[in-house]
């Protein structure tokens, strides 16, 4: 079949309610960015113990209801959009995913040019990554999807277990000074790097530095795992038809929204209170809490809240609350990327040179600032034009068409 009769969905085809959520989503990981874009969440634990007390109860705050959870839901929403877009492209004889494979290659290029480029936090290549990933499990039967989200799941509870012990049989005591040690030496590089360099000098020390720590951390916590659980997570969602008909499945919408809200906010608290990071270094006793918590009670929050907006979504409050999200995320890879042209000039060297100056409390001040500012700006753009710019590249790159940008 030829490929110029594969073309985006168009709007009216659009599922709002994930607009909403998606748009809910760019704003919640924004806010949880913002305590890295700031420099706090770098901070050693001895110096957060030191900074004021607003900035502690933000920390915790962000950590407990914000951090993790977000990106949870838009890792849902991407593995939702996965099944719909094969569906679609199974439909018009594209039994091989050649679309979507195409689309996640430019997506991993565009990941790629943000994170050298500019912040080393993208999220976007993984996602493209973990995309390809998610390709051998089009075929899985639901069933199988769900044992393989526990399997998911449990990995990083393992993994932690494991380097638990070897930490404790072959480590000597003193390798906690040393450590402790070595996170104020990279705080204070990172602080002068960040706050004085140059755009060069940022891309080729402190961001190329911060890009290979990230991913070794991301293989260190177990990340990929819980990601890719999520992106199956939303297949099954979509395959069940819950966001495509919530009237016929608000019993079980309402289910999840209870048992997510009531797990997910006291598994949550109990975690950002004894562990308060994904996976304590050098490895505790509270961290194996944290690891146990974190895995189970983020999803279980990112579920919840999920379903919460899906069960208010419909009732006119609902959607006059609501509606202001839809157009960030009908341009989220857009608003995502301004985020951080915005972050890093507030906070690099290049421009006003704030990180590691202002703390968790002011930072996330900005942070709803900027979403604000997304909301307004979204709104407006969507008046005159069908997508946001780069949704608008990419689409044309994944299907080689021009497509038509004003409305």
């Amino acid at each position: 079949m030829k490929e110029d009769r594969f073309i985006p969905i168009s709007n009216a085809d659009r599922i709002e309610v994930i607009d909403v959520l998606r748009g809910l989503a760019v704003g919640g990981i924004l806010i949880g960015n913002m305590q890295w874009f700031s420099g706090y969440g770098f901070a050693p634990a001895l110096m957060a113990e030191q900074s004021p007390l607003y900035d502690q109860v933000t920390h915790f705050i962000v950590h407990f209801l914000i951090e993790g959870k977000f990106y949870s839901i838009f890792s849902l929403l991407f593995g939702f959009g996965f099944a719909l877009q094969i569906a679609r492209a199974e439909e018009r004889g594209d039994l091989k995913a050649g679309i979507f494979k195409r689309r996640l290659f430019w997506l991993l290029v565009i990941g790629l040019l943000h994170a050298f480029l500019f912040w080393a936090g993208d999220i976007l290549t993984i996602y493209a990554l973990m995309g390809f990933v998610l390709l051998l499990f089009r075929k899985a039967s639901n069933e199988r999807l769900l044992k393989w989200v526990t399997v998911l799941i449990a990995i990083p509870i393992i993994w932690y277990l494991l380097v638990y012990i070897l930490f404790r049989a072959f480590f000597p005591v003193e390798a906690l000074a040393q450590f402790q040690t070595a996170q104020m030496d990279f705080w204070n590089t990172a602080v002068r790097q960040a706050s004085q360099g140059t755009y060069t000098e940022i891309v080729s020390g402190f961001n190329l530095n911060y890009i290979i720590g990230r991913y070794l951390g991301l293989i260190f916590d177990m990340r990929l795992p819980k990601i890719l659980a999520m992106f199956l997570i939303g297949v099954y969602a979509y395959r069940k038809g819950i966001f495509q008909n919530l009237a016929g499945h608000a019993q079980f919408v309402r289910r999840v929204m209870m048992w997510g809200l009531s797990i997910g906010l006291v598994g949550n608290f109990v975690f950002a209170a004894v562990a308060g990071k994904e996976a304590v270094m050098p490895p505790t006793a509270a961290g194996i809490v944290g690891v146990i918590l974190y895995s189970f009670s983020v999803p279980a929050l990112a579920l919840g809240i999920a379903a919460l907006v899906a069960t208010v979504w419909p009732t006119s409050f609902g959607q006059q609350v609501l509606k202001v999200f839809s157009p960030v995320g009908r341009m989220a890879l857009t608003n995502y990327l301004i985020q951080t042209i915005i972050c890093v000039f507030i906070f690099y060297g290049y421009g006003f040179g704030l990180f590691g100056i202002i703390g968790a409390g002011t930072a996330t001040l900005i942070a709803f600032t900027i979403l604000g500012f997304q909301i307004l700006i979204s709104y407006l753009w969507l008046k005159y034009f069908r997508y946001g710019p780069i949704e608008w590249l990419w689409r044309q790159l994944t299907y080689r068409q021009r497509l038509k940008f004003r409305l």
